[in-house]
């Protein structure tokens, strides 16, 4: 998913919408004689200003339907075995909790939109690391490119910073548990009598 498909935002529908309504009202008290004895620039002008304004609007205030807050969150998956991870487009891929390392944070590397993230990655025992989909927010402009060459899969969750935080956080800990449960497991108990 490509920072997704975009829309409007409702104030932006109104404010366009009542640039086109003013618009035409104009043109039409032009058309019926209501309105005589302006200069051709000047209704050209009135026509190219609100057009513009319409337009920068529109650009300026674009929201991205991005796959926001928990909604996102759909991607990634911790159950009893592992992390389930999306492994490319419609498909996941699970890492076993006795698999896993560490949850770290690198630049994004098959996910995302063009440019270079913070995503979660789950480094394995083995020295692998396997990147997820969920990438921490940045403005577009402290953006990189991604090189052009790169594959890139879609369907990444950009969170805000606090969310991706909390996320790294939960992960994390929920690892530390799993490793100091399986090491509780590992090691005989000693009864006291």
């Amino acid at each position: 998913m490509s920072e997704s498909p975009p829309r409007v935002t409702t104030p932006v529908k109104v404010l366009v919408g009542l640039l086109v309504v003013a618009d035409a009202g104009f043109g039409g008290a032009l058309a019926t004689g209501l309105v005589r004895g302006l200069s051709p620039w000047l209704i050209g002008g009135a026509y190219a200003a609100t057009v513009l304004a319409a337009v920068l609007i529109y650009r300026v205030s674009r929201a991205r339907d991005l796959k926001r807050g928990f909604e996102g969150l759909r991607d990634l998956t911790i159950g009893d075995e592992g992390i389930r991870l999306p492994a490319g487009t419609l498909s996941t891929r699970l890492v076993p909790w006795p698999e896993i390392a560490e949850v770290t944070v690198r630049r994004s590397a098959r996910f995302g939109d063009g440019y270079l993230r913070d995503a979660l990655w789950v480094d394995l025992v083995t020295g692998g690391g396997v990147e997820s989909s969920v990438q921490r927010y940045a403005p577009r402009s402290k953006l990189q490119p991604a090189p052009p060459e790169r594959r890139q899969f879609e369907q990444t969750a950009i969170l805000t910073p606090a969310l991706f935080d909390a996320v790294l956080d939960r992960l994390r800990k929920e690892l530390r548990h799993r490793q100091l449960h399986a090491q509780l497991r590992g090691t005989p108990r000693l009864r006291r009598h």
